[in-house]
């Protein structure tokens, strides 16, 4: 190999990698916004009620580099008080008093799932590391709600927000990614 050659192949592994630390940025603030967008149309939706508040605290979004955990955006860390109370259970009954439940209200459910009985924020941090993307792309963006009962809840209240935190991530995606937009 010439020289010249070489010395262009050098100058072109530098170019890319100044490139995919840009790229990373860009992500990473795309992620801080996508949680951000989670929470927001959770806590908004339409009849929604949080009664633990395991749902909300379970939102994260990952970022993989090469199919390998890199970062994560816990809504619980950012801007949630924690939950009040444990996952509640199937077969379980629940009744919580005056000023009781997350949303601060008097309230009474019988929940349909079978649950861990744990912690929402528990189930974001065992997603975020035992999540493998199955692609092969440098940057794999995931936002999960990782709770046993939120496609439960998204299926039959539809008042997780994930249809619309998800509408939101392609319109920032070409903000933040600067992908071109179709």
């Amino acid at each position: 190999m010439s020289a010249t050659k070489a010395q262009i192949l050098r100058a072109i592994d530098g170019y890319k990698e100044a490139i995919f630390a840009d790229v990373e940025r860009r992500c990473e603030d795309y992620c801080e916004e996508l949680v951000w967008s989670a929470v927001k149309y959770r806590m908004t939706a339409p009849n929604s009620h949080n009664f633990t508040g395991n749902l909300l605290n379970s939102i994260v979004v990952c970022l993989y580099k090469n199919r390998v955990p890199k970062a994560a955006w816990f809504a619980a860390d950012r801007f949630l008080q924690p939950a009040t109370h444990e996952k509640m259970t199937y077969p379980r009954q629940y009744f919580f008093s005056k000023n009781a439940d997350y949303d601060g209200q008097k309230s009474f459910y019988a929940p349909n799932i079978d649950t861990d009985q744990g912690w929402g924020k528990n189930d974001a941090i065992a997603f975020f590391r035992s999540y493998k993307p199955k692609g092969k792309n440098l940057f794999d963006i995931v936002v999960a709600y990782p709770t046993e009962y939120a496609e439960w809840v998204e299926m039959h209240r539809g008042t997780v927000g994930v249809l619309n935190a998800y509408s939101d991530a392609k319109m920032m995606g070409t903000t933040f990614l600067r992908l071109p937009q179709k």
